[in-house]
């Protein structure tokens, strides 16, 4: 069996749009201690690592191993009719092949049931990658440079340098450039073993980004040259992290 409660929606509902900013359908593993995901997006460009301990949830309780197939898309739809003096029950209907999603208030219970999909056949291997060069900056910071760059392109590049972090976009309307140096308040953390960049898709990284900031007040931001970036976004109890490939040749 599997059901977890929680008294606030907000932070798993963000959590979920976080997830559902890269994958359409995800299979979670949940165990005794954890929730976990590892999915890509359908074109294979992006992949989301995604984790939350039992201490997130108000109640967990789940015996043995299972996994847990859906539409994250669908997921959220049914989480976003979630008041917010309602408390919520999700649990796995085995028999049945359903999640079932009570939101509780005193008097009164709505329930929903969505579909479990049959587990996918591929199972997504953990990217194994040396990175060279990280960044450890505020999201609103990261944020702000990624809407400074969509203005004018529809491609970014990330640099770290052993003494900045950099991020440039260029296209027909003009360019936009961002430099945070070793020291600046935003900038939390720099290392670089060698200069380190690369370009990525800015619909991919504005989508992301939008989505984690929410959660997540911190990310540190992984790289070696023309290799997919490692985002991690930080949050208080769990894992929330993205990789992307990088566009060669643009």
């Amino acid at each position: 069996m599997f059901e977890v409660e929680v008294a606030d929606i907000e932070p798993l509902r963000n959590l979920v749009k976080a997830i559902a900013a890269v994958v359409e359908e995800g299979c979670f593993n949940v165990d005794e201690a954890r929730i976990s995901l590892l999915a890509m997006d359908s074109s294979r460009v992006a992949l989301v690592d995604f984790e939350l301990p039992r201490e997130f949830f108000d109640e967990y309780r789940c015996d043995g191993e299972q996994t847990i197939s859906i539409r994250i898309g669908e997921f959220l739809k049914f989480l976003d009719r979630v008041e917010r003096d309602e408390r919520v029950k999700i649990r796995l209907d085995e028999e049945r092949a359903r999640l079932v999603i009570q939101c509780i208030r005193p008097g009164h219970t709505r329930r929903f049931e969505m579909t479990i999909l049959e587990p996918l056949d591929e199972e997504v291997p953990q990217p194994k990658i040396l990175f060279k060069s990280s960044a450890r900056i505020l999201t609103q910071s990261l944020r702000e440079a990624i809407r400074d760059a969509d203005l004018v392109g529809e491609h970014v590049k990330i640099e770290v340098t052993r003494e900045a972090l950099k991020m440039s976009a260029v296209g027909d309307m003009g360019s936009a450039f961002s430099e945070w140096e070793r020291g600046a308040d935003e900038l939390l953390e720099l290392k670089a073993e060698e200069d380190s960049g690369a370009t990525f898709t800015l619909s991919y990284l504005k989508d992301i980004v939008d989505a984690a900031i929410v959660s997540s007040e911190v990310a540190t931001l992984e790289i070696t040259t023309d290799m997919p970036i490692r985002m991690d976004f930080e949050l208080s109890l769990g894992r929330l992290v993205y990789y992307l490939a990088p566009c060669i040749g643009t």
